[in-house]
């Protein structure tokens, strides 16, 4: 296959996947998702950007659940000794077809590795980074994934993790209005009043911020658990805050204000989004040293 082959092999599952277990038929949304997941040459997603800031030496990364493979390819572009596990065989025949038709070499192909996140074949202490992001929610076991993801991880490694907090009124595979954590049979009828396939309820767990952190904080091997997004990446506001005040105006009282105003906008925007729009759970974990 060319690469114009392969984007179509993309398109065309996840087309058929969207379809199938969510009834989502929205061309425009397929098209953003295949063009996201196709493009290894961007960091998409933003995660290498985050944990680049974060970890001072990278080392080894695994991605639980890589999917396409596209933070996998991205970051072996870059240098990075990255691997991904992947249990979908589209996804992984799509990786192959994607690393042949870009001659990419032969050795990345080795990166993605076939496998679940409950059993990871791998050796204890292997990783320096450990991401998982927006699969979680697909898992068989949720608590088995992180003990194995930590199994794995170095000590005073990093593990970050993404994935929707369900704690919230929208269902962002489905794309509907939905109940926080409904019952499954009641979902299930909802469903079918709505026209949408039940196929993928049962591919879903209720992830949750509260309980991926209890989950986290009830293992020994962890040091610290720390939230990320808008609004506790308070220092970096800040900087981004202060680049863009005249010299004269960059007093820490004024750009408190500014802060706060941020926040108030952000919460105004977040109820104006009930419904509309998915929560995340945005963690990272550090394990003992």
């Amino acid at each position: 296959m060319n690469l114009i082959e392969v984007k179509d092999f993309l398109r065309e599952n996840i087309n058929e996947e969207s379809e199938k277990y969510f009834g989502v038929t929205d061309s425009k949304l397929v098209e953003r998702v295949t063009n996201n997941w196709f493009n290894d040459q961007n960091n998409y997603d933003g995660r290498w950007q985050k944990i680049i800031e974060k970890v001072q030496i990278v080392g080894k990364v695994l991605d639980m659940a890589s999917g396409c493979g596209t933070f996998t390819l991205f970051g072996l572009q870059n240098g990075y000794d990255v691997w991904g596990i992947e249990p979908e065989k589209w996804k992984r025949e799509y990786f192959k077809k994607k690393v042949i038709a870009s001659n990419y070499p032969e050795e990345f192909l080795k990166h993605l590795v076939e496998g679940v996140g409950e059993s990871l074949p791998f050796d204890d202490a292997s990783f320096d980074v450990v991401t998982t992001y927006q699969t979680l929610e697909h898992v068989k076991c949720v608590s088995s994934c992180i003990q194995e993801m930590l199994r794995v991880l170095k000590p005073g490694g990093i593990l970050y993790i993404k994935c929707p907090n369900y704690d919230c009124f929208f269902e962002p595979h489905y794309r509907i209005l939905f109940l926080p954590k409904m019952n499954k049979k009641l979902a299930a009828k909802y469903l079918k009043i709505i026209g949408k396939p039940t196929l993928g309820l049962q591919t879903l767990q209720w992830t949750t911020e509260a309980e991926i952190i209890n989950l986290l904080n009830t293992n020994n091997c962890i040091d610290k658990v720390e939230k990320l997004g808008f609004l506790h990446e308070t220092k970096i506001r800040h900087n981004k805050i202060i680049n863009k005040l005249p010299e004269f105006l960059r007093i820490n009282i004024l750009v408190c204000q500014i802060d706060w105003l941020y926040k108030l906008i952000y919460k105004i925007y977040k109820l104006s989004k009930i419904g509309r729009q998915e929560n995340h759970v945005n963690l990272w974990a550090t394990k003992v040293k």
